[in-house]
Formats: C-alpha cells, structure tokens, sequence
C-alpha cells in the first residue's frame, strides 16, 4: 500500500491536464454509493396506482375505428 507522502509525490508529477481528471476521481470517490437498504427491491414507486386505464386514448373521442383497416 502507498503511503500518503508518497501519493502526495506522485500527484505533484502529475500535469495540468490530468490534475483534473484525478480531481474528479477523488470526488467520484468521495460520493455515497447504494447500499443494502437502498436496493431497488425496497425501492415503493410513489406513482403506483395513480394512473387509470379509460378506454383507448389513441381513437378520437366519440369515433369508433378499427386499427386493422
């Protein structure tokens, strides 16, 4: 494992255009990730429920039609 003056060293050789890159790296690392209790499977959709089927939306209204004609 390195240690934290030698990580030190290596970044100050890093150039300019990849200092951003490793800046990103870092904030990227330093974001919570998912954990077991935010797992899809306990995930409740707040909209399941609230939408209805009314008939066929695609028709217009007060016309019957076949699709297949």
């Amino acid at each position: 494992m390195i240690s934290r003056e030698q990580l030190k060293l290596e970044i100050d050789s890093v150039d300019d255009t990849n200092i951003e890159v490793l800046h990103r790296i870092i904030l990227a690392l330093k974001t919570p990730t998912l954990t077991s209790s935010d797992s899809p499977k306990n995930y409740i959709n707040p909209l399941k429920g609230s939408i209805l089927f009314e008939d066929d939306i695609i028709s217009p209204i007060d016309v019957i039609w076949d699709a297949e004609s």
